[in-house]
């Protein structure tokens, strides 16, 4: 039985894992024995099975700092006042037992799957281009990219949904095409991709999520090999949207509780599909079936927290997640970018989302998405051009307006700016971008970001 906090796991990912339940610390039951380990929202095993709660040890839990726990479904039922599985785990009662999701879940379980570089990391061929404008060749080239990808991964879609095989290696070809031009301007590749796609077309929605996926996945270090699975992973991971009714995919008003349980089934419809895929990486359906779990446990389809999402899946639910708030809904307009990067900082600091990833987000984006538009500290008005490396409160912005409401020579060498060089300048404000009918962050739009439905 143990008596103290175990903070080891074999190789940082607990082994044997059963399903899991984020459940709150206070709700543990004094004197109750667990029939499964515990673990903290990252995966860390904090106790045996077989132990029992006592106060000495929800206390030392406490003082590490955590206030949520995961616990198996059977110990959320026996240890908790809750008789029946708060958010985090309800979600699981919309999942399918199928021989396909137990072995993706037994793989994840037996924690097989760390990520590993092979090769040189990326970034290292990634040139620094400070206050270079794009290239216009570039952006004509990738605007055609994403016209053709988008076309063809509309086709997979249906074929895939007809029972026909489809060929894995047309989302291979994409992705090595768009690392190649990921490693000569990211910049221009993510700007190229802003407003091409509504919120209906789920390949051109999934081709933007990819992008801004392997834009992180550089950031963070990742080789070639990896970022080419993280963007295959990227471009098919929604597949399953197509399988939900069309009147929930296009609703007019926000999901309620039963329009929301049927989105939840996709991640499996997915998984499904992608078996009509043939030389897909076997990860790439494991990835693609996690993308909507939380770091927290409160995601689905299996509610699991911490290192028992892949890697990559928590890297495409950021990626996702800041796609889907900028982009319209037959509800509401799109949110600011500048109000999606504070939407998913406030997740981060709830632990709803990886830290490491939306740090890595505010690296290759700024605090001040690219081609946002922002006003100045002397009166102007400017558009994000590029990050900034590391000072993502200070990134580089071509000026369009003087403080008198001007226009500007945007190309002219004194209107683009480095931040972090010119002290005498800083951002004032974020604003909307014209004609977008963008709107802030608010706090009810928050609260439905953590409840899936913003």
């Amino acid at each position: 039985m143990a008596t103290a906090i175990d903070t080891k796991s074999e190789n940082g990912v607990p082994v044997e894992k059963p399903d899991l339940s984020t459940v709150s610390l206070n709700d543990l039951i004094i004197g109750r024995k667990l029939q499964s380990p515990l673990y903290d929202e990252h995966g860390v095993l904090l106790l045996a099975a077989g132990a029992t709660i006592t106060q000495e040890i929800k206390q030392a839990i406490r003082n590490r700092g955590d206030m949520r726990v995961c616990i198996s479904q059977h110990d959320a039922l026996h240890v908790t006042l809750q008789p029946q599985l708060t958010c985090a785990t309800s979600n699981r009662l919309v999942t399918f037992d199928s021989e396909l999701t137990r072995k993706i879940d037994a793989i994840m379980d037996a924690g097989l799957l760390a990520v590993k570089n092979t090769g040189p990391a990326v970034k290292n061929d990634v040139v620094f281009l400070g206050r270079k404008g794009y290239d216009h060749d570039q952006r004509t080239r990738l605007i055609d990219q994403h016209e053709r990808n988008g076309q063809a991964l509309g086709t997979m879609m249906s074929e895939a949904l007809h029972g026909n095989v489809m060929d894995g290696n047309v989302v291979a070809t994409m992705a090595a095409e768009y690392l190649k031009e990921m490693t000569t301007d990211t910049d221009n590749v993510l700007c190229s991709a802003i407003d091409k796609f509504q919120d209906d077309d789920i390949a051109g929605r999934s081709l933007e999520v990819a992008l801004l996926a392997m834009a992180i996945g550089i950031e963070m270090d990742l080789d070639s090999d990896n970022i080419r699975n993280l963007a295959m992973a990227g471009l098919v991971h929604d597949w399953g949207m197509m399988k939900v009714p069309a009147e929930i995919r296009n609703t007019q008003h926000r999901l309620n509780a039963v329009e929301m349980l049927e989105i939840k089934k996709h991640p499996i419809y997915s998984l499904e599909l992608l078996q009509h895929v043939s030389a897909l990486p076997p990860v790439v359906s494991v990835i693609a079936y996690q993308v909507h779990e939380r770091f927290n446990g409160t995601g689905y389809p299996r509610g699991r927290c911490g290192t028992s999402i892949h890697p990559f899946a928590r890297i495409l639910q950021v990626a996702d997640s800041f796609v889907g708030m900028t982009t319209p809904k037959y509800y509401r307009p799109p949110i600011m970018r500048y109000g999606a990067m504070e939407c998913l900082v406030r997740q981060a600091k709830e632990r709803a989302v990886d830290s490491q990833v939306v740090r890595a987000l505010l690296k290759i984006q700024s605090l001040f998405p690219i081609g946002s538009y922002v006003t100045l500290s002397d009166g102007s008005v400017a558009q994000i051009l590029r990050r900034n490396q590391d000072y993502y409160t200070q990134p580089i912005v071509a000026r369009i307006q003087d403080a008198e409401g001007n226009a500007v020579d945007i190309t002219a060498e004194e209107n683009v700016i480095d931040l972090h060089e010119a002290e005498h300048l800083k951002v004032e404000q974020a604003l909307p971008t014209p004609g977008s009918n963008e709107i802030p962050l608010s706090e009810d739009l928050y609260q439905a970001s953590l409840a899936f439905v913003v």
